[in-house]
């Protein structure tokens, strides 16, 4: 936008953030202890509506803020771990994202079931123009179409992706257990938990259906062509990522390519190659196309974002390490307008058309 890239946010933005982050926070209630946790390279703007929209609603807000993470998806700081888990809930604020599969983010949801919303890399912008101006009738009708497309992940057994710049990628996606994916659709982001009063689990802007490679089976290519974790903003030119029996064997392109290896060979291990990250569906029709942020181009309708190295649902499912992947780093980056096909016969989406 001209105004923020001009003169930055004006502070006048927070009016739009309450309006809008009212759905989010629906549920809370007086009493409600809620972490924001975010690092000092947010916008303030962000964190602070966060706060005043949860205060107004008579719940507890704390702040919990830390310089910003070396590297995505690195756990954050001890003493916000240990914070946390006298909380009810936790919103990451932070620009850096967090991966739900990282020790520290899982210790705190064992420490009572409290939920981590996963909001990094946010912005003004998204959240008052963008993806996050969703209605609940927009989730509702988001929330009916995950349950479709869970449904055909559950009995599915291979997946088959393409995309315009090249992407030609196959997977194994059994191995979860009975109706996981669909049951895991079928609720309604931030909702109290009936049995216990519990604040409920969600991400924000909402808006995406992943299913996850049985690990050592995903062969093919992989073009990135729009933005990923890192190297941040709208990329010039693709990448192809090249894999092999469930590994990253090659990485190609341009400078972003270039910018990309060396990130890789920073901040990961060996396991950050292996290909057991999320293949995500953006199903939210309110993110805009190719805004080069990865918060809000992993929810675009018709989109995906694909990751290495860490698979999050796997990991919290399965004790077996052959069927997990756990990584230092795990990277997700985006492909646009993608065509995902089950079994070879069941056409999810089509060149970012979703089909069922």
């Amino acid at each position: 936008m001209v105004m923020a890239e001009r003169y930055g946010v004006p502070s006048t933005k927070i009016i739009p953030l309450v309006k809008y982050l009212q759905v989010p926070l629906q549920q809370i209630q007086p009493g409600d202890k809620v972490m924001v946790m975010t690092d000092d390279a947010m916008d303030p703007l962000v964190w602070q509506a966060f706060m005043a929209v949860i205060n107004s609603k008579g719940g507890s807000p704390i702040l919990c803020m830390f310089p910003k993470l070396p590297y995505h998806c690195a756990d954050p700081h001890p003493a916000a771990i240990e914070a946390a888990k006298a909380c009810n809930a936790v919103a990451g604020l932070t620009t850096t994202c967090l991966n739900s599969g990282t020790p520290g983010l899982r210790s705190i949801r064992k420490a009572g079931h409290i939920p981590i919303w996963l909001m990094d890399e946010n912005t003004v912008e998204i959240l008052t123009e963008g993806g996050g101006t969703v209605s609940w009738d927009d989730i509702k009708e988001m929330v009916e179409l995950h349950k479709r497309i869970g449904a055909i992940y559950d009995r599915g057994k291979k997946i088959h992706l393409r995309s315009e710049y090249g992407t030609d990628y196959t997977a194994d996606i059994s191995g979860y257990p009975k109706d996981y994916h669909f049951n895991r659709a079928n609720k309604m982001p931030f909702q109290r938990d009936t049995k216990t009063g519990g604040i409920g689990g969600g991400t924000w802007p909402y808006g995406e259906i992943h299913v996850e490679p049985l690990p050592g089976t995903g062969n093919g290519t992989v073009v990135w062509d729009t933005t990923a974790h890192y190297p941040s903003g709208l990329w010039k030119d693709p990448v192809k990522v090249t894999i092999k029996d469930g590994r990253v064997v090659d990485i190609t392109g341009g400078i972003e390519a270039q910018q990309l290896k060396a990130y890789l060979e920073r901040y990961g291990d060996k396991y950050t190659y292996a290909v057991g990250g999320e293949m995500g569906l953006g199903t939210n029709k309110k993110c805009p196309p190719r805004a080069g942020i990865m918060r809000s181009d992993k929810k675009r309708y018709g989109s995906m974002h694909f990751g290495i190295g860490t698979g999050p649902d796997r990991y919290l499912f399965s004790e077996d390490p052959s069927k997990t992947v756990f990584s230092t780093l795990r990277l997700e980056g985006i492909i646009a307008r993608v065509t995902v096909i089950v079994d070879d016969n069941i056409v999810v989406c089509e060149n970012g058309e979703i089909k069922v």
